[in-house]
């Protein structure tokens, strides 16, 4: 089948991942929620991997995997197939990297106080006013992007139990961080809790 090579600017890892613009025509079907589709290399150029990750759980592994010959390859290796030396080449690990970088790249456009809030979600060992300030902002984040289990992947985040994050989510409420607005779904960030982590309200937030 014949491949069309949207490669973005990302720069590739070791395994030759890009982060591509969108994927062949063929495939953009299975991406009905707006994935991301990472590319890899494979068998020295004559075949490619297309992995489809979700954004809510970018990092992890993929939702999707095609391989397909590449327009323009050997004919010779492209006649042999899908052999396990061409699977062998597959790299979800690297693939998962590649969509974590350009996830964290736009995330930090879209999202600048990112990298201290998960910062402070990970290296907290107590609940303080500071880590409970990030809990609310994550959760609004998580929610805001269409997360559909932001408990979960504050779990995953911080390394606690379920038990535990929703306690913190609660605390966070009753320590005015985190505030109820309408249906508004996880609630909305106060004040508050940007005064807590010493930064202001980024422009455009709500």
């Amino acid at each position: 089948m014949a491949s069309e090579k949207n490669d973005s600017a990302t720069p590739p890892t070791r395994a030759s991942c890009h982060v591509a613009d969108q994927a062949p025509h063929a495939l953009r079907g299975f991406d009905s929620a707006g994935g991301i589709w990472v590319r890899q290399e494979l068998a020295h150029g004559n075949f490619e991997a297309w992995h489809l990750f979700r954004r809510d759980s970018v990092g992890s592994a993929s939702v999707q995997l095609f391989v397909q010959p590449v327009e323009g390859g050997d004919p010779a290796a492209i006649a042999r197939g899908i052999t396990t030396t061409v699977l062998r080449d597959v790299a979800p690990a690297d693939a998962a990297e590649a969509a974590r970088l350009s996830h964290r790249a736009r995330e930090a456009v879209k999202y600048p106080l990112a990298e201290q809030v998960d910062a402070l979600l990970t290296s907290s060992s107590k609940p303080t006013d500071q880590y409970l300030a990030a809990i609310a902002l994550r959760y609004e984040r998580l929610a805001d992007t269409g997360n559909r289990a932001p408990v979960r992947r504050l779990v995953e985040i911080t390394g606690r139990s379920q038990g535990t994050i929703k306690a913190h989510i609660q605390l966070a409420r009753k320590r005015g961080f985190l505030e109820s607005v309408g249906a508004k779904a996880g609630g909305k960030v106060t004040e508050a809790a940007y005064d807590a982590l010493g930064v202001s309200r980024p422009t455009g937030s709500q």
